[in-house]
């Protein structure tokens, strides 16, 4: 279970209704130093908006960042019963129950171990490299396959 302050940032995060939040909202709400921020806009890790009265994160751009930190278990565990009002169903998690080699299990956990993660996270980043790798044969083949890829980036961030 993650603790409250990260529960409670992942929840702002992700139930925000404005469309940006301020730089240092941000900052805040990664859990970040200014110092991890600026070199993660000078590394174009994050993008920002520069407007007169300040700079600014879309509120796309901070979800992604979140989805970079947290596994996809924390995140809908922060959310609860929200998970399914902001989560894409494409995105959302569903229990799977496979049958692997044991030297392929001993992989995963020492990945997970190293990562200081879930042998879920490590698994599902695996598959999105194959996902993308697919994109475009999968795109016609599974409904809800591309929306899933582009968000939260690439979609209004509305649920289903």
């Amino acid at each position: 279970m993650p603790d409250q302050d990260l529960i409670n940032r992942i929840r702002t995060i992700f139930l925000h209704q404005r469309p940006h939040v301020t730089l240092a909202e941000a900052t805040v709400l990664l859990g970040w130093s200014r110092g991890e921020m600026s070199r993660a806009i000078a590394a174009g890790e994050v993008e920002v908006t520069s407007t007169a009265v300040g700079k600014w994160l879309w509120r796309e751009e901070l979800m992604a960042k979140a989805l970079e930190l947290w596994s996809p278990e924390v995140i809908e565990e922060a959310l609860g019963a929200e998970a399914e009002g902001v989560l894409p169903e494409a995105v959302r998690l569903i229990d799977l129950h496979v049958r692997l080699p044991r030297h392929q299990v001993a992989m995963l956990e020492v990945f997970a171990e190293r990562e200081q993660t879930s042998v879920s996270s490590v698994l599902a980043r695996e598959l999105d490299g194959l996902a993308s790798a697919h994109a475009d044969d999968l795109s016609w083949a599974v409904i809800g396959f591309a929306d899933a890829l582009a968000w939260p980036e690439g979609a209004a961030g509305a649920a289903n």
